[in-house]
């Protein structure tokens, strides 16, 4: 388990079936992803009894982010696109709204990094993220990542089509 005074970061429990169905379900969050609609509880819970796969199996690997004075849950970290090849992997960071600006996203990123790094033998990590997300691309900065390209016109929000920054991280 990945670990420190504030946070870990751990498998996803069955437990947490209510926490991960809110997040994955919420509109706001879908601008993110290529997805566009909810999951049901059911794909939910078949989500969490293949949780045991490993990124090698499945390409993603999910981090659960848990308060450790209150036990539960906060966010998800997520390397996901995991290319054995070329030793690199996407970075996703989510944490809730009520715990935002408290530093556990940088923290959780700094985490999983060195994993990354010292577990998974990655050469880089990487992150799409949209222009208009400053709270993310603040953290992935601060961590250590890289602003290397602009991708224009990246993502549909809606009513408008908005540019995309690639953030890269050497490890």
């Amino acid at each position: 388990m990945l670990e420190n005074e504030h946070i870990k970061l751990r498998a996803p429990e069955p437990e947490d079936l209510d926490f991960l169905y809110t997040i994955e379900n919420d509109p706001e969050l879908w601008t993110y992803s290529n997805r566009r609609e909810p999951y049901s509880r059911f794909a939910v819970k078949r989500y969490l009894s293949n949780c045991d796969q490993s990124i090698f199996e499945r390409g993603q690997l999910r981090f659960v982010v848990e308060h450790k004075n209150s036990g539960k849950p906060i966010g998800t970290i997520d390397l996901f696109d995991y290319d054995h090849c070329n030793r690199k992997a996407e970075i996703g960071i989510f944490i809730d709204n009520p715990h935002r600006r408290q530093g556990y996203a940088l923290q959780a990123v700094a985490m999983i990094t060195e994993y990354a790094r010292q577990y998974l033998h990655l050469h880089q990590l990487y992150g799409y993220v949209d222009v208009d997300n400053t709270a993310s691309l603040r953290t992935l900065t601060k961590a250590g990542f890289r602003h290397t390209a602009t991708l224009s016109d990246w993502l549909w929000k809606g009513s408008r089509f908005t540019n995309v920054v690639l953030l890269q991280q050497m490890l």
